[in-house]
């Protein structure tokens, strides 16, 4: 299906809540990027699923059950992140968060929905008319406990970066709205103390916050379109992703209601599992699109956007997807129990079961009609041949493998980071994408030889190649296939000396099962579609298969391929026809360095390299640079017939692909610089600047003024 037809399909069950409530002293809006405060009175919005009844074919149990404990006849619903409700609960539930089945909103508290026009069923002549607001109820807060698990495990190896801050869930913006209620309240004892205790969230309850559903009962639609929702089977990573939310949404409905974004699978939770419960989403979100429904290419409901993970002091946001398959397995009959009601009118024990045979024999039969859920078989392959590599106990980053015998690529900068300390005249610099364990993480980090081996790995010499290395420290390859990961032990084979950031290393036992990787010679050009696979952001610990993003490429860098010779000569500007870097739009962050850069075919095009960072040394995750294939056809040449004396040519200097590297435009010979000023104009020009000042010290008023300010030297 095309993205719009999607989009059309997909607003017919999204919707947008509000929340209007009494907040004399401003403190609701805490952890929320926006809000409006007005007359002691706060609004928050967030999106929705809108889930009218008979829309699903197999609805979770626990629906039925919620809307008959709390006399909600019409059992039509919406459901949005709980995160937008909590704070207008009553004190004695808003103290001790958690699911609840009796939930109460204080005084006046008073909550709405906003659909279109045409699901009211009041559409006339085809034509659709502006979205109305529904009345409607909070009926109970249901958490997702394996999806909260997924998180925990995400949360709990926070301690893998050095001097970095931990990480939390919420859109970052949130921040910088955390300081000015603080600001604002900072006079009262009691706000204080109560912004301590939001603070002091535990890791675990911090998780199931970040999962935890509400369910809102609304006024009866009375859509005379009987549509249904399909549900979508299971994800991949690089399966496409489409969101409706609204960002923003109660500041202007006009201009953000029902939006959509588009992006794709990065990774699924847990790792090497059958079925995920919790999916981390590659994907442009903004605050206010938490509890919005995703769905995939067939229009396909996969699942609710909630609030991201970030990390704290920065801008880096991980947006996460609770899939639905996850909410359906996790809203079990215990929590029909917990409801209350006869025992006789609970469904049986295998309902839940049944349930979900039935949801999914039916996507089942979807998927058969489209088979978009299975990402491509290309894609999948570029995916398994991306390695994580740790150095010591130290580092770590990502690698490619290049051939069966176990050979694998990655960044010279990981084994000798102290070689690649590159910073451009201009201020921009070039951050590594490599990240480093701290002391707790490397005690737990024990890789193990793989089991399932043969003794192709190649034996090669000690050479100049590896004399650059220190020994000692080990060097571990982990290997992501289906159900398990697999730790082999690692040697150098080659270092560059050269301008390009390359090593190779070679696995001293190899799987029986390796997937290599199939390079595309042929540059893409800009705007060409790519993604970026690799082992970023979270370490070792974490237990996470590689992520995928992905952009397209915004600039291939040229240079003349005489440059790349050691001929001596004059180039002529007009013949930049070697790729020499790629910068692309993929989001890239540190840990992916060594990843692969593949086309929408699973072929390599590039090597992932380093970001471009702030001075201020913040990176930039969307503005990276690649090494191009074109560039690496040494490293194949070496990868297909093992003689190490082709890497020779690797080792040579080349201070036109060093200034490259190095972001330094100023040196390159290529580019039209502005003509040098001839010996007369110099002089000319130093004539009119004495003449200048000459005409500024007209007094010797002039001249004492300009000796009063002057800098006594110390020389």
């Amino acid at each position: 299906m095309e993205t719009q037809e999607i989009a059309a399909a997909a607003r017919h069950f999204a919707a947008m809540a509000r929340i209007v409530g009494p907040d004399p002293k401003g403190l609701k809006m805490r952890r929320h990027a926006f809000h409006l405060h007005q007359s002691g009175s706060t609004t928050l919005s967030a999106s929705a699923l809108l889930l009218p009844r008979g829309a699903l074919a197999e609805p979770p149990p626990l629906l039925d059950r919620v809307c008959a404990a709390r006399g909600h006849a019409a059992g039509d619903v919406a459901l949005t992140a709980a995160s937008l409700v909590e704070p207008f609960l009553i004190a004695e539930q808003r103290g001790n968060p958690g699911e609840e089945f009796q939930p109460r909103l204080v005084p006046e508290a008073r909550i709405d929905v906003l659909v279109e026009h045409e699901e009211l069923g009041n559409t006339r002549d085809g034509k659709s008319g502006p979205p109305r607001w529904l009345s409607a109820r909070l009926l109970a807060m249901v958490d997702v406990p394996t999806a909260a698990d997924s998180v925990l495990s995400l949360l709990k190896h926070d301690d893998s970066f050095i001097g970095r801050p931990s990480w939390d869930v919420g859109w970052s913006l949130a921040d910088d709205n955390q300081k000015q209620v603080e600001n604002d309240i900072r006079s009262s004892l009691k706000s204080n103390r109560n912004n301590a205790s939001v603070e002091s969230i535990g890791t675990l309850m911090l998780a199931k916050s970040a999962t935890r559903i509400a369910i809102l009962g609304i006024s009866t639609i009375n859509s005379n379109n009987a549509r249904r929702i399909n549900v979508s089977e299971m994800q991949h990573r690089g399966d496409s992703l489409l969101v409706v939310g609204s960002p923003f949404g109660l500041l202007s409905t006009f201009h953000f209601f029902n939006s959509i974004s588009v992006g794709a699978v990065a990774n699924c939770l847990p790792p090497c599992a059958m079925r995920s419960s919790l999916l981390m989403a590659d994907i442009h979100c903004l605050p206010g699109m938490e509890g919005g429904p995703v769905f995939d290419k067939n229009s396909c409901l996969v699942g609710l956007l909630m609030n991201p993970l970030r990390q704290k002091g920065s801008s880096i946001e991980v947006q996460l997807v609770v899939p639905w398959d996850a909410i359906c397995t996790g809203w079990n009959n215990k929590k029909l129990e917990e409801i209350g009601g006869d025992p006789s009118e609970l469904p049986d024990k295998n309902a839940d079961s049944k349930t979900m045979e039935l949801r999914m024999s039916f996507s089942s039969t979807v998927n058969k009609i489209n088979q978009y859920c299975i990402s491509p078989s290309s894609i999948r392959e570029a995916i398994s041949a991306v390695v994580l590599v740790t150095v010591g106990e130290s580092s770590w980053a990502s690698g490619i493998i290049l051939n069966k015998r176990g050979l694998v690529l990655t960044n010279a900068h990981l084994l000798e980071p102290w070689r690649f300390g590159r910073t451009s005249p201009s201020g921009v610099q070039t951050s590594f994408a490599g990240e480093y364990l701290n002391a707790r993480e490397n005690k737990s980090l024990q890789p193990q030889q793989c089991k399932f081996s043969n003794e192709d790995a190649v034996k090669h010499e000690v050479s100049l190649f590896n004399l650059g290395f220190k020994r000692e420290k080990r060097i571990s390859v982990r290997l992501d296939h289906a159900e398990r990961q697999m730790w082999c032990n690692a040697s150098v084979v080659f270092i560059s000396k050269g301008p390009l950031d390359v090593a190779l290393l070679q696995m001293e036992k190899v799987p029986i099962e390796l997937n290599t990787i199939r390079p595309e010679f042929v540059c893409p050009t800009a705007g060409s579609s790519v993604y970026v696979v690799g082992h970023g952001l979270f370490g070792p610990r974490s237990g996470l298969c590689s992520s995928l993003s992905s952009g397209v490429v915004s600039k291939v860098v040229q240079i003349p391929s005489t440059q790349l010779s050691h001929l001596s000569g004059t180039v002529e500007a007009d013949n930049m026809d070697m790729p020499v870097m790629l910068q692309t739009t993929a989001a890239v962050h540190p840990g992916a360095s060594g990843g692969v850069l593949v086309n929408s075919h699973g072929l390599m095009v590039g090597i992932i390299t380093s970001n471009a960072k702030h001075g201020a040394g913040s990176t930039i995750p969307h503005l990276n640079f690649s090494i191009p294939c074109k560039s690496l056809e040494t490293i194949f040449k070496y990868s297909e017939i093992g003689e190490p004396a082709i890497l020779e040519e690797l080792d040579k200097p080349n201070e036109v692909l060093s200034s490259v590297w190095a972001l330094a435009p100023s040196s390159s010979p290529f580019i039209d610089n502005p003509p040098e000023k001839t010996k007369d104009e110099k002089v000319l020009e130093f004539s009119k600047f004495l003449s200048d000042k000459q005409a500024t010290l007209k007094s010797s008023t002039d001249l004492k003024e300009l000796f009063k300010h002057k800098i006594p030297s110390k020389i």
